[in-house]
């Protein structure tokens, strides 16, 4: 139990330095050389519907899929958006 404890405190600290870190080091890096990225890539995975699919092989372009967002069926499987999609609106 002692050992579980030590583990999670070193986490904890591991991640909040690491937070603090990595917006501080973004933010001069955007400032310094005006770099800000215009295209966000996602391949596939669990935490991507990227909806690439052909309509004939699969049932996500009919109803009830995409009737929150974007209206319609968009050949993905979620109803709504995922991750990757407030990921690249926020930053983009």
């Amino acid at each position: 139990m002692d050992s579980l404890i030590k583990v999670f405190f070193c986490l904890s600290v591991f991640l909040l330095l690491g937070e603090i870190n990595g917006v501080e080091g973004s933010d001069k890096n955007q400032r310094m050389y005006g770099f800000r990225p215009t295209k966000l890539f996602v391949f596939g995975d669990s935490y991507a519907d990227t909806g690439n699919i052909k309509k004939s092989l699969s049932s996500s372009w009919r109803f009830p899929y995409g009737i929150t967002f974007p209206g319609k069926p968009a050949g993905r499987f979620s109803d709504g958006r995922v991750s990757t999609d407030f990921l690249g609106n926020s930053s983009l």
